[in-house]
């Protein structure tokens, strides 16, 4: 059945190489659906949907628009905020007030939470919409979908990184610990492995918080590796934790979905190393280049998210409600060119809900991963994103067009 009105995209959570190519991909189809009106983009995710900060985005250059496809981090900005009741009614008053019949939320986890406590409010009164979760996050944790848009091109990241400082650790014959993001997933992490060509090349050790190691174990490891080689890089994801130990380190601080601040373990390790070798051990913790290096963007990815995109609003176009869009892989392990189409799980199926790394694609000895991590990660890794002219890097931003506001302004409970 047809329905007409406007569209709201909001992108949530952690951003992403590539989250605003999927941004883009709705755009571009929304603009070609004859149902859909006006389109809106939220300022800042659910907190500018709360406090109706809204932009016209059909007012925008084209030109710039198609310049995000290839533009890092969130172009409409983003926030962590887990809604309560009165914030989910508080979104449907500024649907209604602004005839949104269409919700495009780009996020991972949590953000498909919350768009399915939206899309479950909307369904118990009389405002008929539809909405979509388009998948987003580079720790790879989202279930049913083959891989998340994002994670490709953080994969690249690692496994370029491990390879460039380890050729520093070579020429010193030292150690380095590499901290890579991933929360409790160790996705990313074990991707740092698929640069590697030879036994001698690094990463030489991949620690995932899916199997807690022995400190001793840990220790024994990191000798036996140097000796080999005479130079030791070991690859650790933030959420690492010994075996029987909470997590090496962390914050106390914690977001609004109860998730603790990772960070300091390649510090921590490092002095475990560095006792263990009697060697000097640095450290890199990569940090938020997850999210926004470009220059390792991966041509699989942004394809990927733009298709993610697309496929959202096509398919809410079309009748579907309350389901997020996956990705099919359509080639065989390790197959490449990699293939892929795109399908849809109901919310409930994925809304916080953690896919972590299989246990058997990681080695007995749990400080490396499995030929079948490499084939299901590396084909994702291929190709790279648009050119970068030389000398630094330039790109859009939007210039924002404000959306009158309608409604009494919103003050949050606490």
């Amino acid at each position: 059945m047809s329905l007409k009105g406007n569209a709201l995209i909001a992108q949530s959570g952690g951003p992403t190489v590539v989250i605003n190519a999927s941004l883009i991909g709705a755009v571009d189809a929304a603009r070609e659906a004859a149902e859909i009106e006006e389109i809106y983009g939220a300022i800042h995710g659910m907190d500018g949907i709360l406090h109706e900060n809204l932009t016209a985005l059909l007012q925008e250059d084209p030109t710039i628009l198609q310049g995000l496809r290839t533009t890092p981090s969130a172009a409409l900005g983003t926030s962590r905020l887990k809604p309560k009741q009165a914030d989910l009614e508080r979104a449907l008053e500024v649907f209604q007030a602004h005839n949104v019949r269409y919700f495009f939320y780009i996020g991972g986890n949590d953000s498909q939470l919350a768009c399915h406590l939206v899309s479950q409010l909307a369904l118990q009164s009389d405002w008929e919409m539809r909405i979509m979760g388009i998948p987003k996050t580079i720790d790879n944790d989202l279930p049913i979908t083959d891989n998340c848009p994002g994670f490709a091109s953080a994969a690249r990241l690692a496994a370029s990184a491990t390879q460039f400082v380890a050729k520093d650790a070579e020429a010193f014959g030292e150690a380095e610990v590499i901290e890579i993001m991933g929360r409790h997933a160790g996705w990313v992490t074990g991707a740092a492995q698929t640069g590697r060509r030879e036994d001698r090349d690094a990463p030489h050790l991949v620690y995932l918080p899916e199997v807690p190691v022995k400190p001793e174990e840990f220790i024994e490891d990191c000798r036996a590796a140097y000796e080999q080689y005479g130079y030791l890089v070991v690859a650790v994801s933030e959420g690492f934790a010994f075996a029987e130990s909470e997590r090496v380190t962390t914050s106390d601080k914690v977001d609004e979905f109860g998730h603790a601040r990772l960070s300091g373990v390649a510090e921590a390790l490092s002095g475990v190393v560095e006792e263990a070798l009697g060697k000097r051990c640095r450290t890199d913790r990569l940090g938020n280049l997850h999210r926004c290096f470009t220059y390792t963007a991966s041509a699989v990815d942004l394809e990927e998210a733009y298709g993610v995109g697309q496929v959202a609003v096509q398919q809410a176009v079309a009748g579907e409600n309350n389901q997020m869009v996956i990705i099919q892989r359509q080639s065989a392990a390790g197959e490449e060119p990699f293939r892929f189409s795109c399908g849809l799980t109901p919310l409930t199926s994925v809304a916080d809900i953690e896919r972590t790394v299989p246990r058997e694609w990681i080695n007995e000895r749990g400080n490396g991963v499995t030929q079948e991590f490499i084939d299901y990660a590396k084909p994702l890794m291929r190709g790279t994103g648009e050119p970068t002219p030389l000398g630094l890097p330039s790109y859009p931003r939007l210039a924002g067009h404000a959306v009158e506001r309608k409604l009494a302004p919103y003050v949050r409970p606490k």
